[in-house]
């Protein structure tokens, strides 16, 4: 991966997760902190992709421009919040390129595994606004680890588009 304070993020959420697995193998998935750590791997995973997203765009954009117009990307964007859903990234890509946006839309067209990979961007955001509303999401920690690492193919694809 080209930027590296994306793929710093993904592996702090890989990490997190190995260590979240090992805790609930111990605890069994009885337990009920289960529940709880699975809410926290709901809000790590679209927080990662939240964050990654925002990185890979306004780092590259940032790049070479002045204090003014890296200050605007900053506040405007990168501080912003954004539903991380593939609606939100596409209008994301447009705002800054037309071709990073094809580009983007291009590579996740031609993975074998695209509609899979839609489905679970769909299921982590549900998830994660299921649970910041109030609601009880029903996913697993195996779902969550599962969407999330199809989360990484779209870091990986955002990361090959911004160029």
């Amino acid at each position: 991966m080209n930027n590296r304070d994306a793929q710093s993020l993904v592996d702090e959420c890989d990490y997190d997760f190995d260590r979240i697995e090992r805790v609930i193998d111990v605890l069994h998935s009885t337990n009920t902190a289960v529940p709880y750590l699975t809410k926290y791997a709901i809000i790590k995973a679209c927080g990662t992709l939240e964050q990654a997203f925002k990185i890979i765009i306004s780092d590259f954009s940032c790049s070479g421009q002045s204090a003014q117009v890296r200050k605007f990307i900053e506040t405007s964007f990168k501080e912003s919040s954004i539903n991380p859903n593939l609606d939100n990234i596409h209008k994301s890509l447009k705002r800054f390129d037309d071709q990073w946006n094809e580009t983007f839309k291009a590579l996740l067209t031609n993975d074998n595994d695209n509609e899979r990979i839609k489905a679970s961007i769909a299921s982590l955001n549900n998830a994660r606004n299921q649970f910041a509303h109030g609601g009880n999401p029903t996913a697993t920690f195996t779902d969550i680890k599962a969407y999330f690492d199809d989360a990484k193919k779209i870091i990986l694809y955002l990361d090959q588009s911004v160029i």
